[in-house]
C-alpha cells in the first residue's frame, strides 16, 4: 500500500535521491527514517548513513544493510555531525511536538545541508490532518531562523522537497 502511495505521489526514491545530489563520503542522518526507504538508496551514494527513529522495529534490517541506527527523538538528540540532515514527512510533527528544541538540535547536527520532504497543506486521501501541515514559507522561515538558506526546491503532486544550505 505504501509503495502505491509513494508512486502515486511522485515520491520515487530515484527522483528524491537525484535531487539531493549526494556526494561520495557525505555523512547523512535520516530523521524518522522508519524502514529506511530513502536511507537504503542514500547508501548507494554514501557509505555513512544513519537512521534516527523512536521506533526500532526496522533496526535489525537496516543494520544488515549497512545503515547505522539511533533510537532517539530529535527533540532530545543532538549528537554527531552530518553533512546532510534529511526528513521525510516528519517535520510537521516536530513543529507540533518540540519546535524550538528540534530546531536547536537540527542546527547542532547539520554541517552543510538540511532536506525536508513534507506534505503540502492541502487535503489528500492520506497523510496527516491538513491542520498540522506546514506551508513551504513556514519551513523556509524556520530554517532561516537557524542559519540555513533555501538553495533548491521541487514540487511533487502532494509534497514539496526543500534543500537548505548553511549560510556562511
Amino acid at each position: 500500500m505504501m509503495d502505491k502511495i509513494r508512486e502515486m505521489s511522485g515520491l520515487t526514491d530515484k527522483s528524491i535521491i537525484d535531487f539531493l545530489d549526494i556526494k561520495k563520503g557525505y555523512s547523512i542522518i535520516d530523521i524518522g527514517g522508519r524502514d529506511g526507504f530513502f536511507s537504503k538508496k542514500m547508501l548507494e551514494k554514501s557509505e555513512n548513513v544513519t537512521v534516527l527513529d523512536l521506533n526500532d522495529i526496522y533496526f535489525d534490517e537496516l543494520k544488515q544493510a549497512g545503515i547505522k541506527t539511533v533510537k532517539a527523538d530529535i527533540c532530545d538528540y543532538s549528537s554527531g555531525s552530518f553533512d546532510l540532515v534529511f526528513m521525510s514527512n516528519v517535520y510537521h510533527d516536530l513543529v507540533q511536538e518540540c519546535r524550538d528544541k528540534a530546531l536547536k538540535n537540527i542546527n547542532k547536527i547539520a554541517k552543510r545541508y538540511i532536506a525536508i520532504l513534507d506534505f503540502k497543506p492541502e487535503d489528500t486521501m492520506f497523510g496527516p490532518p491538513v491542520s498540522i501541515r506546514l506551508s513551504k514559507d513556514k519551513v523556509i522561515n524556520d530554517m532561516k531562523s537557524i542559519g540555513f538558506k533555501l538553495v533548491k526546491e521541487k514540487e511533487l503532486k502532494f509534497h514539496y522537497l526543500l534543500l537548505f544550505e548553511r549560510e556562511s
